[in-house]
């Protein structure tokens, strides 16, 4: 009888701990959904556009699908440098107005970035040329 108490109690401090985990991974989720989503479109679009077209909407539903694996991966990286408080911190700003607004410009503000990085690579190729030597 004692040693089924012990195992019922280990059951249900082993459950909550894992539902509790689950929650905290859930807002990691969550907040790399926010902050990414929009810019893996962006990243994406040009790889998109070396698939056929009568096979774009396929390749994306699979990209798409692939990210669920990925977002659980980075979610364990979110959990190591933020507690389960400060991502409800976090995500509390992201439903504000402000954050609203920044989740709706960051697509453009990625693309526009992407592009002056490129130009910024294309003029590091002639410093790369002078210390190549």
């Amino acid at each position: 009888m004692k040693n089924t108490f012990y195992v019922i109690a280990f059951l249900l401090v082993g459950f909550t701990g894992f539902a509790q985990e689950s929650t905290y991974k859930a807002k990691a989720v969550q907040l790399i959904e926010i902050n990414s989503g929009a810019t893996f479109d962006v990243m994406l679009k040009p790889i998109v556009g070396m698939v056929a077209e009568e096979n774009r909407d396929a390749f994306k539903a699979e990209v798409k699908e692939s990210m669920k694996d990925l977002f659980d991966q980075l979610a364990v990286v979110y959990m190591e440098s933020f507690t389960e408080t400060e991502l409800d911190e976090i995500l509390a700003f992201y439903a504000t107005p402000v954050g609203q607004k920044m989740t709706a410009e960051l697509p453009v503000i990625t693309e526009k970035s992407m592009q002056i990085g490129q130009q910024w690579g294309m003029q590091l190729q002639p410093l790369m040329a002078k210390y190549s030597k």
